[in-house]
């Protein structure tokens, strides 16, 4: 337990946040009015498919320019997937996670600010937490809620308030419009619970040759 803990808790890249991410942000915004999204197991909400399938220039002028800004133009090879992803309001949404890439990059496109993104510590008196139990809940529940009562989304709802009482927030970036937040994705995070549909650009980016 004691190396799980520090794995997930040292030797995290810095995260960095810059506004005013894309010259004419209103021109991705009309992109994703013609695209399709498509209901995800992995958010309540939608996704757009990969954005090097939909539109790869603007794929790669995206990744490379969060690769530039994060590493000060020093990296010539790396690997990204990117899509849209339109979130609805759901309490039940919003669990602490780590993920397995190297960074996670957001750009927040909904016009006007809009709730962001959080990170995490995991509390000194806590284990690592059951990920397996954790995601795969959230998972069934997203690919399912249609099909759940009242009474069941109460106990998913339990669930995650239970799960995310593990951390401590430590940092939290608001949900700017046209700004990018990227940071090291085993750091412990979570989307803000959106109080109406909030519209990101998301990159995950690995395999970078330092």
């Amino acid at each position: 337990i004691e190396n799980e803990r520090a794995i997930f808790m040292s030797n995290f890249s810095p995260s960095v946040c810059k506004d005013h991410f894309f010259n004419d942000p209103h021109k991705i915004i009309e992109l994703t009015n013609q695209i399709e999204f498509k209901p995800t197991k992995y958010i309540s909400g939608k996704r757009s498919d990969f954005l090097h399938v939909i539109n790869k220039p603007l794929h790669d002028y995206v990744n490379k320019k969060i690769i530039d800004i994060y590493y000060s133009n020093t990296i010539k090879n790396f690997s990204a997937y990117s899509y849209f992803q339109k979130s609805d309001p759901d309490k039940h949404d919003g669990w602490v996670h780590p993920d397995t890439e190297t960074l996670t990059a957001i750009i927040y496109l909904t016009i006007g600010d809009t709730v962001g993104t959080s990170i995490y510590n995991l509390k000194e008196e806590f284990k690592i937490p059951d990920w397996n139990i954790g995601h795969h809940e959230k998972l069934k529940y997203f690919e399912n809620k249609k099909t759940y009562t009242e009474e069941h989304k109460k106990i998913v709802y339990e669930n995650k308030i239970k799960h995310n009482k593990h951390f401590n927030k430590t940092m939290h970036y608001d949900g700017r419009f046209n700004r990018m937040i990227c940071f090291d994705s085993k750091q412990f995070h979570a989307a803000e619970v959106c109080t109406s549909e909030r519209l990101i650009l998301i990159s995950f980016l690995s395999d970078i040759d330092k």
